[in-house]
């Protein structure tokens, strides 16, 4: 009786927890991949040699580390199959250990391929730190995934959307390949996110387009465009850059705007988006990787 009444009463925190409540570290992990989302990913991104963070009974290859042995104090090596626990650990590990562990593994030669299947959380420093500037692709879920496993959740599908991120060393392309894939597992769409050409876009239609250089230093590419006329908080400075390139022929009037006739060096990316808005800007927040 007491047994039963310990899992009613552990059952109830679990679908606590799943409305935003609290519940024990070891109890919410214990979760199984869709069958269907697996197999799609296996076969796009396999086949997956070891399993880093497994039990006994929702093993996805034949290699595999279970909590005692601890995932994260192993070597990755081959393809590597990655669903970690989502929440912090006792050890105080969370998500952004097995991403960093990921990435590394990769980088350094252990592993060739690394997929870490995780909670969309964008807006965490691992994701901006090491998935977005490191990941050779994103595989983003249309619809929640169902997990499965002993603690199912009350109405099937994860309360939270989900990603797998891929490093690779294979990947050659020159950004990050984004995918959609249905909660099914069916592919839907696939496109590059260039990393090398970033981009500053204005409400009035202003564009520009532009790489980093080395030592913090950033290009404009020709046939990129700036506002015509500055705005008040253009500093002296600024506006003397743009007289210059404006007498030099590198921006030219065309249509309301300027138009850069050739590529155009700058001393930092704030500079560059400071001539582009004629306005004094902060380029790191301004210049954005394009799709």
């Amino acid at each position: 009786m007491t047994e039963q009444k310990d899992r009613e009463n552990k059952e109830r925190r679990f679908q606590n927890w799943a409305m935003r409540a609290s519940m024990p570290f070891s109890q919410k992990n214990d979760f199984w991949t869709p069958k269907e989302v697996f197999d799609a990913l296996n076969k796009r991104f396999g086949p997956f040699t070891v399993d880093v963070a497994a039990s006994d009974d929702n093993k996805l290859a034949i290699k595999y580390f279970t909590k005692d042995d601890n995932g994260l104090e192993q070597e990755w090596t081959g393809i590597v199959w990655c669903n970690p626990p989502y929440v912090r650990q006792e050890d105080g590990t969370t998500i952004k250990d097995w991403v960093i562990k990921a990435q590394s593994s990769v980088e350094s030669g252990s592993a060739d391929r690394v997929l870490v299947l995780i909670p969309a959380y964008l807006s965490n420093h691992y994701w901006h730190d090491t998935i977005f500037p490191y990941a050779s692709h994103l595989v983003f879920f249309r619809a929640r995934l169902d997990f499965k496993g002993p603690f199912n959740r009350a109405g099937g599908a994860s309360r939270n959307p989900s990603v797998a991120a891929v490093f690779s060393k294979a990947w050659s392309g020159n950004g990050m390949q984004v995918l959609r894939m249905s909660n099914k597992g069916e592919w839907l769409t696939e496109e590059i996110w260039d990393r090398e050409t970033l981009a500053l876009r204005l409400k009035n239609g202003v564009e520009a387009f532009g790489h980093e250089l080395e030592g913090n230093k950033f290009v404009v590419l020709k046939g990129s465009t700036a506002n015509l006329k500055p705005r008040p908080s253009c500093r002296k400075g600024e506006r003397i850059c743009r007289e210059k390139l404006i007498e030099q022929g590198a921006l030219s009037e065309e249509n309301g705007k300027l138009v850069f006739t050739r590529d155009v060096s700058f001393s930092s990316p704030s500079s560059a988006a400071s001539i582009v808005r004629a306005m004094q800007s902060n380029g790191r927040a301004l210049w954005r990787a394009q799709a």
